[in-house]
This record gives C-alpha cells, sequence and structure tokens, in this order.
C-alpha cells in the first residue's frame, strides 16, 4: 500500500480538527448555558427559584418547585387578565360632585315654541285646499300660488299628507317665505311675557324665529346664528335664527367665564321659583284653527334644550293645550368630564371632546348636533335632497312634498342600519356605499360637557275669560283663545355628575404589581435583575470567555496537530 502524502495528512489532521473543535463548541454552548442559569437562579430574589438551581437538592425536590413556580406564574397570569379586561373595558366610573352647583352657574334653558296651526284659515285654509289638490278636477282650478303654498306646508304637516306626484325639489328661499306668509308671527303668536318677574313691552325682547322641523317656531336663550353653525359650509339662501344676542364669555365646555355679570347672553338664572324664571302667555283665534295639518289636537309644543343645540321637536316636547295653564319646573343635569381621561380613546370613556369629533356644519359638537347632521348626510345620500330644517351646503337639493316619503322612511331606516352596524349583520342590499359608509361613521357619543333640563310638568285650566281684571287682555275677544306657560328652576342648586378614571394607569401597575408580589415575589428590581442577567451580564461573561479561550486556541490547534500526525503516518 503506496503511503499518503504529508499533506494528505496534514488534510485529515485539518478536517478530524475542525470537527472534533465543533463538538467542543456544542459542548462548551451547553454547558455555559446550564452554569447560566444555575448562576441566575441562585441569585433570583424570585421566590423558589434558588431551590430549582442547588446542586445539593434531589430531583424530586428540583420538580416540586418547578411545579409551584409554574403554578405560580399561571394563576398570577390568569388574575393580571381580569384586571386588564376590568381596566381596559370599563376605566370610566360615574359619581357625583362632592358639592352642589348653583343655577347661576349654567344657562338657563332654551325655551322653543311651536304652534300645531301651521297655516292661519284666514290666510291659506289647508284643509280645503288638501281636498282641491287631490281631486284632479278642482286641481286644475288652484292658482300657482294656492299649489304652491299647499305643498310647502306639506313639509311641515303629518307625513301621510304629502302627495308623490308634486314636485320633488324645491327653492328653500321660497318655502320659507310662504310658510311665513300663512302661519301666526310673533306678535300673533305671544300675548304677553316675562322674565324674572319683569313684564316685557314685546316678547319679541326675549324670543326670535327659528326654523325646526315643524317650521317656523320661536325659541328663547338659543345662541346666535355664527356662533352655533359654520357659516362658510351653511347655504345662505335662508336663516334658521333671527336674533343677534351675542354669547358673552360662556361656552359649553368651560361655562362662564370667572368675571361675567349676572344679566348676560346665554341668560342664566339667579335663583328658583316663577318670580326668577320665565313666563309667557300665547294666544290663537278658533277661527285660525286647522285640524287636518297636525291632527285633531292643537294648542302650543315646547322644548327646553341646550342653548347650543338645534331644538328637534319631532324627538322630545311637552304640550301646552289651548286655555290651560302650563308650569314647568326644571331640574339641571349635568355631566362633566375629568381631564385624566383625555388620553383614553372617546370609544372607552364614551364621550368626546370638542376638539376630537369634526361636525361639517355645527361649531358646537353635542349628540343631538350629532345626530342631526348625521341624517341630513344620510337623507341626502337616500333622497338626493335634505328637508328644509337640515343645514345644509349649497350644493343639495331641497326636498318638496314629492319627496316627503323618501325622507320620513329614512329616518326610522337609519336607526336601524345603525343597529345592524352595530350587530355586524348584513345590510339591506339596496343600501349606497355611501349610505352605509354615513351611517356606520355617525356614532353620535355624547359631549364629555353636557348639559340637559329635565322638567317636572303640572296642568290646570286656564280660566281667563273669567279673571275679574278683564282690562289685563285688552284685544281678546271669544274667538280668542289663550295659554299660561310658566319655567322655572325647581331648586337653586343641583348635583352635578362626573366622569373620572376608575382605574387609572397607577392604579393598574399597581394591583399587577401587587398580584406579582403576592404570588412571586416580584418587584420592579426583579425585572431591573432580568433585564440585567439578559443583557449587561451576559454580555460580560461572552467576552470575558471570548477572551480567554481567544488567547489559548492556537496553541492548542498547534499541538493537537502535531500529536496526531505521526500517528496517522504509522496508520499509513
Amino acid at each position: 500500500m503506496k503511503p499518503q502524502s504529508r499533506s494528505g495528512s496534514v488534510q485529515k489532521i485539518s478536517e478530524h480538527h475542525e470537527r472534533m473543535e465543533g463538538i467542543e463548541i456544542k459542548r462548551r454552548k451547553c454547558t455555559f448555558m446550564k452554569e447560566y442559569i444555575i448562576d441566575y437562579t441562585a441569585n433570583s430574589n424570585l421566590h423558589g427559584l434558588k431551590y430549582i438551581g442547588e446542586k445539593e437538592r434531589t430531583k424530586t425536590e428540583k420538580l416540586f418547585w418547578l411545579l409551584a413556580f409554574i403554578c405560580s406564574v399561571v394563576l398570577c397570569s390568569f388574575l393580571i387578565r381580569n384586571v386588564w379586561r376590568k381596566w381596559n373595558d370599563s376605566p370610566v366610573i360615574v359619581s357625583f360632585a362632592e358639592n352642589p352647583t348653583p343655577v347661576w352657574q349654567i344657562p338657563y334653558p332654551a325655551v322653543t315654541v311651536c304652534l300645531e296651526t301651521k297655516s292661519k284659515v284666514s290666510v291659506f285654509d289647508f284643509t280645503d285646499n288638501y281636498h282641491r289638490y287631490n281631486v284632479s278636477a278642482d286641481r286644475g282650478n288652484m292658482t300657482n300660488q294656492e299649489i304652491e303654498y299647499f305643498e310647502d306646508l306639506t313639509l311641515v304637516c303629518d307625513d301621510h299628507l304629502s302627495n308623490s306626484y308634486g314636485r320633488k325639489y324645491g327653492n328653500g328661499s321660497v318655502s320659507i317665505a310662504n310658510l311665513k306668509k300663512v302661519a301666526p308671527n310673533l306678535t300673533e303668536a305671544f300675548f304677553g311675557c316675562q322674565w324674572k318677574d319683569v313684564p316685557m313691552k314685546s316678547c319679541e325682547n326675549l324670543f326670535s324665529p327659528i326654523l325646526t322641523e315643524e317650521g317656523i317656531c320661536f325659541t328663547f336663550n338659543t345662541l346666535r346664528a355664527d356662533e352655533l353653525f359654520k357659516m362658510e359650509n351653511l347655504n345662505n339662501d335662508y336663516k334658521y335664527l333671527e336674533h343677534n344676542n351675542k354669547a358673552i364669555s360662556w361656552n359649553l365646555e368651560d361655562g362662564y367665564a370667572e368675571n361675567t355679570p349676572l344679566e348676560t347672553y346665554p341668560n342664566r338664572g339667579s335663583g328658583s321659583g316663577a318670580k326668577s324664571g320665565l313666563v309667557f302667555l300665547m294666544k290663537t283665534r278658533m277661527s285660525d284653527l286647522d285640524y287636518l295639518c297636525r291632527g285633531p289636537v292643537q294648542g302650543f309644543k315646547v322644548l327646553l334644550h341646550n342653548p347650543a343645540e338645534l331644538p328637534r321637536l319631532t324627538q322630545s316636547y311637552f304640550r301646552s293645550g289651548l286655555n290651560q295653564e302650563l308650569v314647568v319646573a326644571v331640574k339641571p343635569k349635568m355631566m362633566t368630564t375629568s381631564s385624566g381621561l383625555r388620553p383614553y380613546d372617546p370609544e372607552r370613556r364614551q364621550c368626546y371632546f370638542p376638539t376630537e369629533r369634526y361636525l361639517r356644519f355645527y361649531k358646537v359638537y353635542t349628540q343631538s348636533n350629532c345626530e342631526f347632521e348625521c341624517f341630513t348626510n344620510y337623507t341626502y345620500s337616500r333622497c338626493g335632497c335634505v328637508h328644509i330644517s337640515m343645514p345644509h351646503d349649497p350644493e343639495m337639493k331641497v326636498c318638496n312634498t314629492g319627496s316627503m316619503t323618501c325622507v320620513k322612511k329614512v329616518q326610522m331606516e337609519l336607526v336601524v342600519v345603525e343597529v345592524e352596524s352595530y350587530l355586524k349583520k348584513t345590510l339591506d342590499s339596496e343600501l349606497t356605499n355611501e349610505a352605509r359608509r354615513i351611517a356606520h361613521n355617525c356614532k353620535c357619543l355624547p359631549a364629555c360637557t353636557s348639559i340637559e333640563y329635565e322638567a317636572e310638568i303640572s296642568k290646570a285650566d286656564y280660566d281667563w275669560k273669567d279673571q275679574v281684571f278683564k282690562s289685563d287682555y285688552v284685544g281678546m275677544d271669544d274667538d280668542s283663545q289663550c295659554s299660561r306657560v310658566a319655567v322655572f328652576f325647581k331648586e337653586p342648586q343641583f348635583i352635578t355628575s362626573r366622569r373620572s378614571e376608575l382605574y387609572g394607569q397607577t392604579d393598574f401597575l399597581a394591583n399587577c404589581g401587587g398580584l406579582l408580589g403576592l404570588f412571586m415575589g416580584f418587584s420592579l428590581l426583579s425585572l431591573a435583575e432580568i433585564l440585567y442577567f439578559l443583557t449587561l451580564r451576559l454580555v460580560c461573561v461572552l467576552w470575558r470567555r471570548r477572551k480567554v479561550h481567544g488567547n489559548n486556541l492556537p496553541k492548542a490547534i498547534d499541538n493537537f496537530a502535531s500529536e496526531n500526525e505521526d500517528k496517522v503516518n504509522e496508520v499509513y
């Protein structure tokens, strides 16, 4: 057998050396990791770990402490998960303020009044023209003005009176002018007013016309149009509000400024009782009553609302009948939110701060304003037009009688779509993607600072005709009907509700730390210790070992080669 060359022997030695070196490196790594873990368990301040790493312990003891440690970790994790869920799902608690709030710190409620009679019979007989309009032969005898009056009035009358054969779209400014011509004006609707026990020469000093879903109504203590709306985005064909009283040092979130005088705008109450409130007398004539447009119930609708809201009398109101006295004792309901909740997501705290939710047409965010704007956008997407009372931009068309069936239909449809969207069910296939998007994006949560006005109502017959001093009712006759309404704060103070943190970040960390300490003896220094063993100590140990083994490695390789070269030559 021919002996191998020296170069071949060296190659064999080199390959054998590399194989042995790989085995040695793996063995060293395993030994190093084992020794490093034992070092951590011996020095850790977590309960039970030191017994696992002690060499003197039997395998049974080590297994016992390992199982005990794992059980503690699992149980602690389960309890921490419950704490986290409570902190994440319900971080807010609503509680009562420690001190009562005097009523002069909040605005007096805005009072909006709507007459059930939308058209005076002496000006335009709606019932007679309804029958003429719905008979084709008689309709041909109606003038264009009469048709226009009738179709515009169906916008504010009961739903079933609209006619799908009429105009689908109208001119908003013309329709508003027509409604004003046939409806009682402010002077005809009010007989007298009194504010804080001071009679007013004219109710025009207190009330002003406002456009609502009920048509032309009259409001007291509502913000001015340019303070309520973003006028740059609003159509300018007609006015929604017609007064020039400017709000002084008041906004919904901060309330009145510290140095604001008692007599300001929006008006604020100075106490409780009828003498500190608003009293007004409404009048109408029996010969002008119409029982078809709004049905057989006559009188007035009254709504108390936030001065920064556009009133919606189709949603909520109380009624004052003819020849009745209505006494309204107001109980404010105010909700505030602590600044500690600002970092939270609105969905978690269930409210919006003013800068968090953009409204296209309103300057002031309230839940009612948001819902009305959402309804406006949804109506436009489904019907191609909006109701005359809805704030809209110049590009949106205004609906008329031919589109009212659609407008009334989508009002309930929007509610259903929102519920279906919340329940994640399949929406109606006939809905457009735009309508789905609008309904999904409504999410009109309450404002973080909100004011509502609850009312306790009592009624009695108002026999004004039998009053001894009939001179107080100059200008009234047997054809007249009169009603009296008194609105005042029931009590001089009220209790405010407040949203605040139930579990803040500090509380969450304290609860987690308590559980970790109870089950494992864990502390903040334990975390620092773990980070230390995973980073700084590990790097230092590896660097020291590499330095030691790195210096001796060349010498070890030479010795290994010289020892094994002769043996290889002998074999071959």
